[in-house]
């Protein structure tokens, strides 16, 4: 039996050949990171620890909004918006806690006692109206509940603003049948409610408010999520800068040092 032998001519190149650097390597060989190219340009660096920073304190900025720590029952967000309505939030949020201490259900509020319901708003004012009108909201609610996805023609016309010059009819919402459901309680529940509700989770962004509070909370949240500036009656004009972070940073917080010094 003749004995096989492996000729060194052949497999010599075949293990050279074996050994050769594929295209994808000769190409991460030649072509640099992109991602090393940038952390290593000193501009992209110094913009990239700014807005870093600026967005670390952004986070801690967040407008507290009691319409948003209800937002998950649009009745509480009603009662809230009924209260909060041309008062200021520090005399109508411990009158909004006191009546759900004690009325803690839309059954419940729509059997108050309209007297016992007016002396606790009392402080605020307008006593008789807002509690006539609580109850009133209370039992339409009990009647006919929001539902998802049914929206109801709204009655309430859109705010004026100094950028729109005709008003017009509010957007239909869910709630827009209830009673006392203006354009303040409208834009509240589309910011804040409809945010837990997948097919309207980003209603949100097409609110244009005039409430003041309101229009903070939205050129924070823009600001924080989208990275955009809105504009109150333009909507979303540009991209964010470290200039208009900046400002944004500064009003946040010099409404925080406002509500904190009462």
């Amino acid at each position: 039996m003749t004995p096989i032998i492996s000729s060194p001519y052949f497999t010599s190149k075949v293990a050279a050949y074996s050994q050769l650097p594929s295209s994808s390597d000769h190409h991460s060989q030649c072509e640099p990171d992109p991602n090393d190219v940038l952390t290593d340009d000193p501009l992209f660096c110094y913009y990239f620890r700014a807005f870093l920073r600026l967005y670390s304190q952004l986070v801690l900025l967040k407008p507290v909004m009691i319409q948003e720590c209800v937002a998950d029952d649009p009745w509480k967000l009603l009662i809230a918006v009924t209260l909060l309505n041309k008062t200021a939030g520090k005399l109508a949020i411990p009158i909004f806690w006191k009546i759900l201490a004690t009325w803690a259900t839309p059954w419940a509020l729509s059997q108050a006692n309209q007297r016992e319901l007016a002396a606790t708003i009392r402080p605020l004012g307008t006593q008789n109206i807002r509690s006539k009108r609580l109850i009133a909201l209370s039992r339409a609610y009990l009647r006919d509940p929001p539902k998802l996805p049914d929206l109801r023609p709204s009655k309430a016309r859109s705010s004026s603003s100094p950028y729109i010059f005709q008003s017009r009819r509010y957007p239909p919402t869910h709630i827009s049948h209830l009673p006392g459901t203006g354009p303040y309680a409208l834009d509240s529940y589309r910011i804040f409610c409809t945010v837990h509700d997948e097919q309207s989770k980003e209603e949100w962004k097409a609110v244009m408010p005039t409430d003041k509070e309101l229009i903070r909370y939205l050129k924070w949240k823009w600001a924080l999520l989208e990275r955009k500036e809105w504009v109150p009656g333009l909507g979303v004009v540009r991209p964010v800068t470290l200039a208009y972070l900046k400002t944004l940073i500064s009003d946040l917080r010099q409404e925080k040092r406002y509500k904190a010094d009462g």
